[in-house]
């Protein structure tokens, strides 16, 4: 081992020079390349991540054209009370109420209860379930709390609903 080290360092200094920049390239080569793989390892991950991502954002945007498709089917605005909400119902049904009363406010828990009596005279049985089925579907909660039906007498075909509704806003 020794007359290697004195072989190697009897060699002039040319020699020794080359002999370190080369041994500094494989240093700097070996180095360079671990941190390559490295980086290609983060991008592949990152660009897993955008893509997932981007598969989310589009279910995202789906859903919300999907609400904004359903707000504007059922086509009723924020109504301002329980009374210009249950009109906004009826009005593109074609039924037109015999009276609609409001009746009491409650307010629990932060949210306001607006209740409201509805009678609706000479109605087909197609035309309170279009009705009620509105009422469930619509996008201002609401709760119905009473329901009755009743035939007449001049035409079995036709009957006269009283409903108690309640509308729920924040308060």
């Amino acid at each position: 081992m020794n007359n290697f080290l004195k072989k190697l360092f009897s060699c002039d200094r040319t020699t020794l020079t080359l002999l370190i920049l080369v041994l500094s390239a494989l240093i700097y080569i070996v180095t360079i390349s671990l941190l390559a793989r490295d980086l290609r390892s983060q991008n592949s991950s990152l660009t897993k991540q955008i893509s997932e991502m981007q598969a989310l954002s589009g279910e995202v945007l789906m859903l919300k054209s999907l609400v904004q498709s359903k707000e504007t089917k059922i086509s009723i605005s924020r109504a301002s009370g329980v009374v210009s909400a249950i009109e906004q119902i009826l009005s593109p049904l074609g039924i037109e109420a015999s009276a609609i009363r409001p009746l009491e406010k409650k307010n629990t828990n932060g949210f306001t209860e607006e209740n409201a009596e509805l009678e609706i005279h000479n109605a087909d049985l197609n035309s309170i379930v279009n009705f009620l089925f509105k009422i469930d579907n619509s996008p201002v909660p609401f709760i119905i709390k009473s329901a009755a039906i009743k035939s007449t007498f001049e035409d079995p075909d036709k009957f006269i609903l009283n409903l108690s509704v309640a509308l729920l806003s924040k308060s």
